[in-house]
Formats: C-alpha cells, structure tokens, sequence
C-alpha cells in the first residue's frame, strides 16, 4: 500500500517593492508651492479669477463633505454619551474634567505665542493683498463649493 505524501506546498513569488525615499517630499512640496505662487501671481486676473474659483472649490467642496462627517460623528457621540451619563453607565467626574480643560486651556495658551505663527501669517496677509483677484475667485469658489 503506498504511502500518501503531503502534497507540495506552492511557494509564494518573493514580491519586490519600491523603497521611496520621503527625506525630500518636504522640499519638493515646497517647490511646487513656490511654483504655483509664482503661477498665479505672475497670470493674468482672468486666470487668477479662474484659478482661485476653482481653487475655492475644490476646497469647498471638500470642506463641506469631512465637516458633515465630522459633525455627525461628534454630534452622536456626545448624544451617545448623555444617555449613558443619564442611565447611569457612566459616571463623569466633573472636577478633574475641568482640571483636565484648564491645564489643556493653559497649554494652548503658550503654544499660541510661537513665533512662527505671526509670521506665517503675515506671509499668507501678503499673498492674499497681492493677489487680489485669486483670493476673491476663492473666496467665492469656497462659498459655491460649501453649498453643492
């Protein structure tokens, strides 16, 4: 009687992968900004009109579709959590709670005072009074995009 061997177990190709280097996306995500101001600015109004409403959105647009995501997930959790706080699942200890939001108030109070903040600020201020066209084709693109 002949003896039944395993069957020969099929071996997987070996798959090669591409290692990317992310050490320069930094920079290169820089140079395309840099690019694409120097695009708009140096276009003329027309196409800064066109850029930025399209511009405007596309960021409407996205805006809108995270924000009702968003809204709905941390509007049912908190419902969610009343009724558990109300039927007694969960019981909130209201005084370390406010701690907790003090010491977290106080944090965000001395990470405002980087002073990257300011002038970064002042560097989009700049960007929008030179390209007055662009920011309004946004402005209003963003609008149209949060309504369809």
């Amino acid at each position: 009687m002949a003896s039944r061997g395993k069957p020969a177990k099929k071996e997987k190709p070996i798959e090669e992968f591409e290692v990317l280097d992310v050490k320069d996306v930094g920079k290169e995500a820089e140079s395309l900004l840099r690019y694409a101001k120097k695009y708009i600015s140096e276009g003329s109004h027309s196409k800064q009109l066109a850029v930025g409403g399209v511009a405007g959105w596309i960021t409407g647009y996205i805006a809108m579709k995270i924000g009702k995501t968003i809204a709905t997930a941390v509007g049912g959790s908190l419902i969610l959590l009343q009724i558990a706080n109300h039927k007694g699942y969960i019981n909130v200890n209201w005084s370390k709670m406010n701690k907790d939001l003090d010491s977290a108030t106080k944090k965000l109070a001395h990470a405002g005072s980087d002073p990257s903040i300011p002038q970064m600020l002042d560097k989009v201020q700049h960007f929008v009074v030179e390209n007055g066209y662009f920011s309004c084709g946004f402005s209003g693109g963003f609008l149209i995009g949060l309504a369809s």
